[in-house]
């Protein structure tokens, strides 16, 4: 019997989407960043230093959430996944977590909680 406990979630520069992926129902819990895009293009460089704490909060926060995980699938349309992947790499906590990145267009909410869904099942199928 499969007894992981998963998690999937859909990242972009503003959101994550934490997507836990259980047998009967999907739960999801949306994390924003508080940095707005608009308004980091129009600061002068050395005004920016304050998004980068911003972000790394934004990172800290996610990964609070995912520590009683094991695997973690992380997917999204743009480079957010990757940085984050890089953030939970560089962490002690997460160094025997299995984490998984693929890169999807966008989707509505229905569809990210059926690619959860359909990745985590047929990953169960293929450890039994």
């Amino acid at each position: 019997m499969y007894t992981q406990k998963s998690i999937g979630i859909w990242m972009d520069d503003g959101s994550a989407h934490l997507i836990e992926f259980r047998k009967l129902r999907v739960e999801t819990v949306i994390i924003r960043s508080r940095i707005k895009e608009r308004e980091k293009f129009l600061q002068p460089r050395d005004e920016c230093s304050g998004d980068n704490h911003q972000h790394e909060n934004f990172l800290k926060k996610i990964s609070e959430q995912l520590r009683d995980y094991d695997e973690i699938l992380i997917f999204g349309p743009d480079n957010a996944k990757f940085t984050f992947e890089q953030y939970l790499n560089e962490n002690p906590l997460f160094a025997n977590k299995k984490i998984i990145l693929q890169c999807v267009v966008k989707m509505t909410d229905n569809h990210k909680h059926a690619w959860v869904n359909k990745y985590f099942i047929a990953a169960t199928y293929q450890k039994q």
